[in-house]
């Protein structure tokens, strides 16, 4: 079994919302997809949290499998989780050890995606990454029954 983890965050400064997004495909084949956001949140945390729920979830759901590679558009995600690179900001440690934990129970690679450059996936984490940023700007409009005016 293969599993890729397409993973994809979107955010501007700490003190605005971001969103983050997973997809996740066994075998060529998507399985899985989620999104979230946080009231306040940088790119950067948005980035290593989509990883971060993408390996949890194949954790969880896959714990046996040991073909897994973790695919972002963010290098620095990508050298954090491998421990090519340290943490400098703080705020951050939490995340970066959390997506190390993840990619070391699973022994995942690691892949660098160009963004917004058409692969259906890494465009699919793009949208669901923004309209979960976005849902936070307007809650109202976000949580609205269809059914009512």
């Amino acid at each position: 079994m293969t599993i890729k983890v397409y993973s994809d965050g979107s955010g501007t400064t700490g003190d605005l919302p971001g969103g983050w997004a997973f997809v996740v495909i066994v075998d060529g084949v998507k399985v899985h997809e989620a999104s979230g956001s946080e009231q306040k949140a940088t790119n950067n945390m948005m980035e290593t949290m989509s990883a971060i729920m993408g390996l949890e979830y194949v954790v969880a759901t896959y714990p046996q499998c040991q073909d897994v590679t973790l695919i972002s558009d963010s290098q620095l995600t990508l050298r954090w989780a491998t421990g090519e690179y340290q943490v400098k900001k703080m705020h951050l440690l939490t995340n970066v050890l959390r997506l190390r934990k993840a990619l070391r129970q699973l022994n995942a690679k690691t892949q660098w995606e160009r963004g917004h450059q058409g692969e259906p996936n890494n465009e699919r984490c793009d949208q669901l990454a923004k309209a979960a940023r976005e849902s936070v700007n307007n809650p109202q409009q976000s949580n609205k029954d269809p059914r009512c005016p």
